[in-house]
């Protein structure tokens, strides 16, 4: 194969690779990201729940 083919052919290889791992650590992220935002309005839900209870049996 002509040699400045293969090396065309090589750096199109090495960024598709960097693209596709890139992506995925993002997606990662995303997905951390999006889960605590979720735990964050679980335990507010909780919170609010247990002040509401502890609210009724003080009274």
């Amino acid at each position: 194969m002509n040699p400045a083919r293969k090396a065309l052919a090589d750096g199109m290889l090495i960024f598709i690779e960097i693209t596709v791992v890139v992506l995925f650590v993002m997606s990662l992220a995303a997905i951390a990201a999006l889960s605590a935002l979720g735990s964050r309005k679980r335990n507010y839900a909780l919170e609010d729940a247990n002040g509401a209870a502890l609210d009724s049996l003080s009274h």
